[in-house]
């Protein structure tokens, strides 16, 4: 117990490390890539990854089932059965790699039929390309999966965000080698396969020779192999509602002849931008997995479990805040020095897409408590029903205000799916106390939009293009928000944790 809470503390602080990593490297390195890619070919990368992204489905929800039942495995039966069931998943996420190899072929065939209006044939065949190494690329990661949901399960967090931290340096630094030895989109999708192939390998590795676990091969009932199915099988249709989410607007985008790829560069920087949110919080929720499966396999009340939701959730609110109201305030100015002026668009679209995903980040912990209780039925019917109702809103909407549409009405999508209708959910049937937690974390919020406001104010008499004044509002805004919320908002609970990580 005393190494786990170890491991957990050690991998907090590495995570926040990870977190400035994360939100420092794209910074440095995604206007560097830009200026060696041209829009055009940037816009078809991200196109070849959006459909090549459509292979996760091949999983059919086990990815999320792994770490569940390697726990449930060594809590109820002991270390044998946990290799069991490792060598369990071992085995159908093998079969699932080719199966991702075979429809990565399949999809390189069918993009002619698909794009041959809005693509020169050119494009098409370098595209074609660019899907089957990516398709690869996926392959690879399926296999090695199980092995790192069993570091995950034992909560090697110390080791896991040591890699997530040299991954962040590394494949940004092989993406640019590649850019500039001349080899364009098709030197990315390589060097993407040569980082995913070296840390794989570095978690096989740590799993036989450090954790010392070595999978364990024999028959398993029927009985066992349909709970697993059972149990994955909600969360494959919510998988695939999360998919026509975050992958569908491009592929619709890369799909009108007036937009194409130079549409698809556009929205996935204002993309990119919103997804930093997601990078801030997934190291955060990662490590959350295992308690939360945890204190349902022990019997935990609606009260603990809502508790440990809203420390959990204040916390990842007084992060996500300080970013969304941040890039609020400076983040016109920052796309105009980030990617250029070409670029404006990708600010709004950020924007819009920024503030309704932070209600189901917050709400993170709660999430793997109902796939800990295999309830995510209602979760999956719903984010596929929201989800298919976006795809249509988005493609009249593109064709009415461009990509901003796309955007806009994935954002409003996101707000009734996973906010308001999930809020619900986890109110009347998992009999969480939202009213509870939502009350304590508004007040999170107060200090970062008064700062907002009054920071878009001076915008007016201060002129934020000029960068000593870009750089010390930022630094001005960073430094009252933190002061702010310590002095007035932040609990005794959050004080302590953060002394701690500062005195670690």
């Amino acid at each position: 117990m005393k190494e786990q809470n170890s491991q957990l503390k050690i991998g907090i602080v590495l995570n926040y490390v990870n977190l400035v990593l994360g939100g420092l490297v794209p910074l440095l390195y995604t206007p560097i890539m830009l200026k060696i890619l041209d829009t055009e070919e940037y816009g078809l990368y991200k196109l070849s990854a959006s459909i090549t992204s459509y292979l996760a489905l091949i999983t059919f929800g086990l990815g999320a089932a792994i770490t569940r039942y390697l726990i449930k495995a060594r809590t109820e039966q002991g270390e044998e059965e946990e290799r069991a069931v490792l060598a369990l998943f071992i085995v159908i996420f093998r079969i699932v790699a080719v199966l991702a190899l075979i429809g990565g072929g399949t999809l390189s065939l069918c993009l002619p039929l698909w794009y041959s209006e809005s693509i020169s044939a050119e494009e098409l065949i370098r595209m074609q390309w660019l899907v089957i190494l990516m398709s690869f690329n996926t392959a690879i990661n399926f296999i090695a999966s199980p092995y790192v949901s069993i570091v995950n399960a034992h909560e090697r967090f110390l080791f896991l965000q040591s890699m997530a931290i040299i991954s962040t340096i590394l494949a940004p630094c092989l993406n640019l080698v590649a850019l500039l030895w001349g080899y364009a989109s098709i030197g990315l999708a390589v060097s993407s396969i040569l980082s995913t192939v070296l840390f794989r390998l570095l978690f096989w590795i740590y799993v036989r020779r450090t954790m010392r676990i070595k999978p364990l091969y024999m028959r398993r009932p029927k009985e066992y192999i349909v709970d697993v199915i059972s149990f994955s099988f909600w969360i494959f249709v919510s998988n695939i509602g999360s998919q026509l989410y975050e992958a569908t607007d491009s592929a619709l985008i890369g799909a009108v002849p007036a937009l194409a790829t130079t549409g698809v560069a556009i929205y996935s920087v204002g993309m990119i931008l919103c997804s930093m949110i997601n990078t801030i919080n997934a190291g955060i929720s990662s490590m959350l997995v295992p308690k939360a499966n945890k204190m349902v396999f022990n019997g935990a009340s609606t009260d603990e479990l809502t508790n440990t939701g809203i420390r959990v959730g204040r916390i990842q609110a007084l992060i996500i805040a300080l970013f969304i109201f941040g890039f609020i305030t400076f983040g016109r100015e920052f796309v105009y020095f980030y990617v250029g002026e070409d670029y404006a668009i990708s600010y709004w679209i950020a924007v819009v897409c920024m503030i309704p995903i932070s209600i189901p980040l917050v709400q993170s912990f709660f999430l793997n408590i109902i796939i800990a209780r295999n309830e995510n039925r209602f979760r999956a019917l719903t984010y596929l029903l929201v989800a298919l109702i976006n795809v249509v809103a988005t493609w009249y909407m593109m064709k009415w205000i461009g990509v901003f549409g796309a955007a806009l009405a994935t954002s409003i999508a996101n707000f009734i799916g996973p906010g308001l209708i999930m809020n619900w959910f986890y109110k009347k049937h998992i009999r969480l106390q939202i009213g509870r937690f939502w009350r304590s974390l508004l007040n999170v919020y107060f200090v970062p939009s008064i700062l907002a406001a009054l920071f878009l104010f001076l915008g007016k008499y201060i002129n934020y293009y000029h960068i000593p004044y870009f750089i010390g509002g930022i630094f001005v805004f960073f430094m009252l928000y933190v002061s702010l919320q310590w002095l007035f908002i932040m609990t005794d609970y959050e004080k302590k944790l953060m002394k701690g990580l500062i005195n670690r």
